[in-house]
């Protein structure tokens, strides 16, 4: 499964940007991908980077696997590694990362733990995510803006 974010969809159709939906497993997964680097991969092989699962850690591995035999079939570089990323960091029960109250409160009205619970999980990366850069600050209102509209019309 591949999600899209409303506010990515001029990436798509070439995948010229890592989407939120692939960052996500690159964190899950300890891997850590330059731009350089994505952009040597065929748009099909960012496809299947987008559409691997990495539920479990046999997914998790072979996703790996696969991400740094694409790095060396495109000499892209080598593969960095890193700490994966805990899910607990935006996946904690009862509880709002404080990142994410802060940045909806800077924006708007902070996030209630009402709307936090309803989000998916890879939802709740996004969120977390986009309120820890400091690169993109509009990226987190634009999926706090797509997430708030899609409940409201459900």
């Amino acid at each position: 499964m591949f999600h899209r974010f409303q506010h990515e969809q001029q990436f798509y159709p070439q995948l010229d940007r890592l989407p939120l939906y692939a960052r996500m497993k690159l964190d899950m997964t300890g891997v850590k991908l330059s731009l350089r680097q994505w952009l040597a991969f065929s748009l099909e092989e960012r496809r299947v980077v987008c559409h691997l699962p990495v539920d479990s850690s046999e997914e998790r591995q072979t996703f790996v696997e696969y991400i740094n035999f694409l790095c060396r079939n495109h000499a892209a570089g080598l593969t960095q590694m890193m700490a994966p990323l805990s899910a607990a960091l935006w996946d904690t029960p009862g509880r709002v990362p404080p990142a994410v109250v802060e940045s909806s409160t800077a924006r708007e009205r902070a996030v209630t733990l009402d709307e936090w619970t309803r989000w998916r999980f890879h939802e709740r990366y996004a969120l977390y995510k986009t309120a820890m850069s400091k690169n993109e600050p509009e990226e987190f209102s634009a999926v706090l803006l797509e997430l708030r509209q899609r409940n409201a019309g459900s």
